[in-house]
């Protein structure tokens, strides 16, 4: 894939990978960084994208790989509010933005990357699938159980 490819294709995605690196951090210079980490680590391994029809899929793995990383990260050495407020000092989410963003960063990994394709970057069942690597009756299955968990910790009926 050339170069110029390469970067007409990330074009197209470029809101949706912000949308899901916004949904980790809910910091617009974080996200930022996120795509552009993401960005950099699809264009050193290009080469290694063995069918162009599979490049969204592919960029959007890495994504999501990097923003899991970082927010590893930065649970691990302070608060992630901290965290945050140090990156975007201008972010004042409301309560109900926190609450929920505290509850979907509750959920274990597999079930938040699945809530994240689904309600922040709008894929699809299928497109989910396809980008996880798993089986569409699995991603109907934890979307099902993470709206369950979410319902429970916001005190809501399950």
């Amino acid at each position: 894939m050339k170069d110029a490819e390469f970067f007409e294709r990330v074009e197209k995605i470029r809101q949706k990978m912000y949308s899901i690196a916004y949904s980790y951090f809910s910091s617009e210079s974080m996200a930022v960084d996120m795509v552009d980490d993401a960005v950099y680590r699809g264009y050193l391994k290009k080469h290694t994208l063995k069918e162009p029809k599979y490049f969204e899929t592919w960029l959007i793995r890495i994504l999501m790989n990097v923003c899991a990383t970082a927010y590893k990260k930065a649970k691990k050495h302070r608060s992630f509010e901290e965290y945050i407020v140090e990156h975007e000092p201008s972010a004042q989410p409301t309560l109900d933005k926190l609450e929920l963003k505290e509850a979907i960063s509750s959920l274990p990994e597999d079930l938040r990357r699945i809530i994240t394709l689904k309600y922040y970057a709008d894929y699809s069942t299928k497109e989910i699938a396809d980008i996880l690597k798993i089986p569409m009756g699995t991603v109907g299955t934890r979307v099902r159980k993470a709206l369950d968990l979410l319902r429970i910790e916001l005190g809501g009926e399950s």
